[in-house]
């Protein structure tokens, strides 16, 4: 609970401070960036779907099949971390699809001109604050990497438990 609302306080600090500082952004400068959180969600929205699955083949089948089978409560919590990301990315890409869309709209707007640095604050505050959760969406991406790692170390202690126990008996018999 802590840690979310540390995070809603960042965001809300990067969206003020972006507002103020990006009323003189214009929109030109501004789509580049749109164009890159779109490149970079769209990455982590595939490379996290292929490691959900690679790393859970049978549960995805058990969760898509007309028979429904138990999944275990690790797998559950993995794929929880896993989706994470890709819903990010999701919403990331839904947000940088339509904003172009609204302000070629909006340039067409006579209404709308008088208020363009408001606007233009607006649409940098939402950079802002997508590039702070695609970042938190990144860094979600060294989980997979994480699980494999410690999946490994623990098959090496398995290994080298088993190993020490069975040494004694080797030797003897020699």
């Amino acid at each position: 609970m802590f840690n979310k609302i540390v995070f809603l306080i960042i965001l809300l600090l990067v969206a003020v401070f972006c507002y103020y500082y990006g009323q003189n952004v214009a929109m030109k400068e501004q789509m580049p960036i749109f164009d890159g959180l779109r490149n970079t969600s769209s990455i982590i929205f595939g490379v996290m779907g292929a490691w959900l699955a690679i790393l859970h083949p049978s549960s995805l089948k058990k969760i898509f099949s007309k028979e429904k089978g138990s999944i275990s409560k690790e797998d559950k919590k993995t794929i929880n971390l896993l989706l994470l990301p890709i819903i990010i990315s999701t919403f990331i890409l839904l947000i940088v699809l339509v904003a172009p869309l609204c302000v070629a709209a909006s340039r067409s707007s006579h209404k709308l001109i008088q208020y363009v640095t408001i606007l233009r604050g607006l649409s940098f505050s939402l950079l802002g604050c997508l590039t702070i959760l695609q970042l938190w969406a990144l860094i979600l991406t060294l989980v997979p990497g994480d699980i494999l790692k410690r999946s490994v170390q623990k098959e090496e202690v398995r290994q080298k438990i088993k190993d020490d126990m069975f040494s004694g008996t080797r030797q003897r018999g020699k």
